[in-house]
């Protein structure tokens, strides 16, 4: 019976943690992300300047690990983590190399 409490108090310490991990990495995102068009705003230049493509680069990798994780259960000798990380990286690479040849393609 002490084992079990011991185990519920220690999963409800993991999910605050989490929840608190969570939530400090968002508010770092938005308070440098303001520090940030300050500081562009003090030197006269456009704040619009700071927009990044962070949510479709995060996208790109979510997505990237599910069809990974998909192709992954397909392969026989449980290769699905290994490969949901190489679909990852190879979505962010595919999008490197389409968003420099845009900015290219703009200049």
């Amino acid at each position: 019976m002490h084992t079990q409490s011991l185990s519920s108090a220690f999963f409800l310490l993991l999910i605050v943690l989490i929840l608190l991990t969570i939530f400090g990495i968002m508010y770092l995102y938005i308070t440098s992300k303001s520090k940030e068009r300050l500081a562009l705003i003090e030197k006269g230049m456009d704040p619009n300047l700071a927009n990044s493509d962070f949510w479709v680069q995060i996208g790109i990798i979510g997505g990237g690990a599910a069809f990974g994780l998909i192709a992954g259960d397909k392969i026989p000798g449980g290769y699905g983590p290994l490969v949901a990380i190489f679909f990852a990286g190879a979505g962010l690479i595919v999008y490197n190399i389409i968003a420099k040849s845009k900015a290219r393609r703009n200049k």
